[in-house]
């Protein structure tokens, strides 16, 4: 038996001494090498989102940074809202449009940007390419180590690496963070000349390497209580009921998946226990108080003692209305350009890249190690 072991122990030494020279060679001939230019393309990239230009500005050496970049914005074919927006690192710092749109002409022509615009991705992109650029700076010590005992930590900073490349990308491909778009964001009023009031709304963002503008006109809700909203939670009234149809139906056998259309008419009927949601706007809704079950839900009971009728259909109230800065609204009309940034495209490409790069190598890795 002794002897059986003495082998296996024989082989395994024999393997783990074969794994680490492949590791040694992978590292020193193939990985290792790459790190110089990675970090310098990571460097342009860095400087390309704060300076508008590859090179870091240096008054000593005469570096200065990049212009600005101004772009074109117009809503394609009918022109709805034509303008000119300028970007300088992560900021907005110019933005000019005028709209020939009815639901916003009622309030507002001219749009001008009064004080510069922050774009928080830039600031993301910013820094998860500097915790990248420390990470591969790391990784130079662990990769001339490239034992068996430290493959573990050598395939953790490269996941760690990949994945500050990924957020780094991404922060340019699509606006991830809710508190960037509406109905999260809350645009600021004095941001913009004439001041917006509050039922317009204005999204500066970056998707696909592009500017993006995103302007809605809103139309608040005051009937009740489809306006109304619990000071306490924040929460609107719709907020709740679909808080509530989130809850397993009497024949639903999950809460996770999303709500049809039929879906939300069927929950309605289940939670008024009763076919007062019928799409009528004649019908008197107080008449209906006797036929409301016991077991009613929130509901079925202020729903049962509502005097007005409603403007809407209870069903287009629950899918239309969003909860915005403390008021109930609907969309009534969404205006969405863009513009492609040649700067930011740039950026993006090199990430990409990097990203590729950085995939193949763990690829290698893995594939290296699971042999062990």
């Amino acid at each position: 038996m002794l002897k059986t072991q003495q082998f296996k122990d024989l082989v395994d030494n024999v393997q783990n001494t074969k794994t680490d020279k492949e590791l040694h060679w992978l590292s020193t001939s193939i990985i290792t090498p790459e790190f110089p230019q990675i970090i310098e393309a990571l460097h342009i990239c860095s400087n390309l989102l704060l300076y508008n230009s590859p090179q870091h500005p240096d008054a000593k050496n005469r570096i200065e940074r990049g212009p600005t970049i101004k772009l074109p914005v117009s809503s394609n074919k009918s022109e709805v809202l034509k303008g000119i927006v300028v970007r300088d690192g992560a900021y907005l710092t110019h933005l000019t449009v005028t709209l020939k749109e009815p639901h916003f002409n009622k309030v507002i022509n001219r749009l001008n940007l009064k004080k510069p615009m922050l774009l928080p991705q830039i600031i993301t992109s910013k820094k998860c390419i500097d915790q990248a650029i420390a990470t591969i700076e790391e990784l130079s010590s662990i990769a001339d180590d490239c034992s068996i005992i430290n493959h573990d930590k050598l395939i953790k900073s490269f996941k760690l690496l990949l994945n500050y490349i990924q957020t780094a990308k991404n922060s340019l491909q699509l606006p991830t963070d809710p508190n960037l778009v509406f109905p999260v964001n809350i645009t600021p009023i004095n941001s913009f000349e004439p001041e917006l009031i509050p039922t317009i709304t204005v999204d500066a963002y970056i998707s696909q390497a592009e500017i993006c503008l995103d302007l809605k006109s809103l139309h608040k809700v005051t009937e009740k209580p489809w306006g109304e909203i619990e000071s306490s939670t924040g929460k609107s009234y719709i907020d709740k009921i679909r808080d509530e149809m989130k809850l397993p139906g009497k024949n639903s056998s999950s809460s996770s998946s999303p709500l049809s259309v039929q879906d939300i008419e069927k929950r309605l009927n289940e939670m008024t226990g009763s076919d007062q949601l019928q799409h009528t706007q004649e019908q008197q809704i107080g008449s209906s108080q006797a036929q409301v079950q016991p077991q009613a839900t929130l509901f079925s009971s202020v729903m049962s003692h509502l005097s007005l009728r409603p403007r809407h259909d209870p069903l287009d109230y629950i899918t239309k209305c969003i909860t915005y800065n403390n008021m109930v609204v609907m969309v009534n009309k969404k205006i969405e350009v863009s513009s492609p940034d040649p700067v930011l495209v740039s950026a993006f490409t090199k990430l990409d890249s990097i990203e590729y790069l950085i995939s193949s190598f763990l690829n290698n890795l893995d594939c290296l190690l699971d042999s062990i």
